[in-house]
């Protein structure tokens, strides 16, 4: 390998750099099939489980996160990368905290809505599940 990168440099170079963003990529797709799969399988078994008796409540977390995966698909590809550097600028970089700017963006306004509109969905359908728990009415024979 060395004789060869001594030998013709351009080439030597170009392999590194075709190699690194090879790496990268499939690095990247691992990572996303990664999560697309825990997310499938977390929403398979919050399905199921509200759909069984045994449910459990939203974390706000969760109903962020929710929000979020919802803001982005509904968004044009030009809108994600405007809001994902906003958001980088806003909350990654040193400096900058995310909650002193007066001026919040459309995207978190929307997404903060739509987080607390998924908790409070939530929130009705444990209510509706304990009342019908509780009816006397309601035979169940299992649990």
């Amino acid at each position: 390998l060395r004789h060869y990168a001594e030998n013709s440099p351009k080439a030597a170079s170009a392999a590194l750099v075709a190699g690194t963003a090879i790496s990268c990529a499939a690095i990247v797709a691992f990572i996303d099939i990664r999560d697309r799969y825990r997310y499938e399988t977390r929403y398979d078994t919050a399905r199921n489980s509200s759909q069984s008796q045994a449910s459990s409540e939203v974390t706000p977390q969760e109903a962020q996160l929710a929000a979020m995966l919802e803001n982005a698909k509904n968004s044009s590809w030009q809108q994600n990368l405007n809001n994902a550097a906003d958001a980088q600028h806003r909350f990654m970089l040193p400096g900058n905290d995310g909650g002193s700017n007066t001026d919040t963006p459309d995207y978190v306004k929307k997404i903060d809505e739509r987080s607390d509109e998924i908790l409070r969905q939530d929130r009705e359908r444990l209510a509706r599940e304990r009342k019908k728990e509780n009816d006397p009415s309601n035979t169940r024979f299992w649990k």
